[in-house]
């Protein structure tokens, strides 16, 4: 995907400022400056390709399930049903899909959701079915951007207690867009 005039912009000032970039640049090494670039950076990002199998192995299913004896009171159908509700919406939000865009807020906020507060501990005691605050089902939403991706990433957005900066561009910086930054 090629850049806008403003994403070169920011990226030729990114280069411009590191030394090892810059170097790359004044020497006209695209394939190193390109390799720079697309190398992982220090940004994590909200994946908009997480994997649902990852989602699904963050998960402590048994927490579903409710520890006390059924007993047959409003009580104990009430925390089953809830436990049940959580579930489902799990299964909604990932049946038959490969992957889930996490860059939207809503869907990491019903993801997060899902895996909390579930009244399944003993007398009713809630438990977590994805760490706590969710954290271990949102951290299989996030991945470390490229430098590039990361220098033009969007600001940082928090789900529970997990934060990820938002991708504005995705995907390696093309061979023009290198010729460009060393030509600029």
């Amino acid at each position: 995907m090629a850049l806008n005039p403003t994403q070169r912009a920011t990226l030729l000032a990114v280069v411009t400022a590191d030394n090892t970039a810059n170097g790359f640049r004044t020497a006209q090494d695209t394939f190193s400056l390109r390799a720079w670039l697309n190398a992982p950076g220090a940004v994590s990002v909200w994946r908009t390709d997480a994997p649902v199998s990852a989602i699904l192995d963050s998960i402590t299913w048994s927490s579903y399930t409710l520890n006390d004896a059924a007993d047959n009171t409003a009580t104990f159908t009430n925390r089953a049903l809830l436990a049940q509700t959580k579930q489902m919406n799990l299964q909604l939000m990932l049946q038959g899909r490969q992957t889930i865009d996490a860059s939207k807020a809503t869907l990491r906020a019903g993801l997060r959701d899902a895996v909390i507060q579930l009244p399944t501990g003993a007398g009713g005691a809630m438990v977590v079915a994805g760490g706590v605050s969710g954290a271990i089902t949102l951290a299989a939403c996030v991945r470390t951007a490229t430098r590039a991706e990361g220098a033009l990433a969007a600001a940082s957005q928090t789900t529970g207690a997990t934060s990820a900066q938002i991708l504005t561009f995705e995907g390696v910086v093309a061979e023009d867009d290198v010729n460009w930054l060393v030509n600029n």
